[in-house]
């Protein structure tokens, strides 16, 4: 399973880091942790192209987490390159009645032609796709928001917060991961109600006993260098700060 950081940044346009997104490849198959705006064009750097993903798990439906699946679906419908293969998208439960109004606000140009979309609305569960093992669970960010715990073949297993809080079901999600990806949008003093900063971050991180730690969704006021102490003094695996399309190889 190889995990690429496509966007480490947030709803602030900033030229070193695209919005949320992360592609994880395995065993032929292309699937995306959110599709923040710049994941497209992030993708094209790795030589993938609007036809290549097979599936997207979206943490929640803020606009920096899911604004390119319109030009996504927009794409599909070019006629000299159209999309053919099915698009599957998970997420949690209420996501089909907002991706309904998206497609009605756009009056039928995001509409299919050629393909067709499967959304999968998956609670508090575990799913199985294309060989993936797939737990979610609901965090603390909004009432749609969802972690995963994705486990390949070969038990390599990673977990992927979105944005959240501290929480206990982030602890499950995570514990003993080859690689955690945690949100960490401000500094502890400035930090944000549904949000973690470095303290709780590591925190969290130590209690779930993660192997590797990878903290990303950075706010411009965050301070890598100073982070790093701050995170180091409650979590003693292996830190990682996200940089947009570092890769991680589990």
């Amino acid at each position: 399973m190889k995990i690429t950081i496509l966007g480490s940044g947030t709803a602030v346009p900033s030229l070193e880091r695209n919005s949320s997104g992360i592609l994880i490849q395995n065993q032929g198959t292309n699937s995306l942790i959110d599709c923040g705006y710049g994941t497209l064009h992030q993708l094209l750097r790795l030589k993938i192209t609007y036809l290549d993903i097979d599936r997207i798990y979206f943490t929640h439906n803020h606009p920096d987490h899911i604004y390119d699946l319109v030009p996504l679906l927009f794409a599909g419908r070019y006629p000299g390159a159209p999309r053919e293969k099915v698009l599957e998208i998970v997420a949690g439960p209420g996501f089909r009645d907002f991706f309904d109004g998206l497609l009605k606000a756009y009056q039928g140009w995001l509409t299919p032609r050629t393909y067709a979309i499967n959304v999968i609305e998956q609670d508090e569960e575990i799913r199985e796709y294309d060989g993936l093992n797939v737990t979610t669970k609901k965090v603390n960010h909004l009432p749609i928001s969802r972690g995963y715990r994705i486990i390949d073949q070969k038990g390599r297993v990673a977990a992927f917060s979105g944005d959240t809080d501290s929480c206990e079901a982030m602890v499950e999600l995570g514990k003993n991961a080859d690689l955690m990806v945690l949100e960490c949008a401000m500094p502890d003093e400035q930090k944000i109600e549904g949000h973690l900063s470095p303290t709780p971050a590591a925190r969290l991180a130590q209690k779930a006993q993660c192997k590797k730690l990878c903290l990303t969704h950075f706010y411009p006021p965050c301070d890598l260098a100073g982070f790093r102490d701050i995170v180091e003094r409650e979590y003693t695996g292996e830190l990682f700060f996200a940089e947009d399309l570092m890769e991680f190889q589990l």
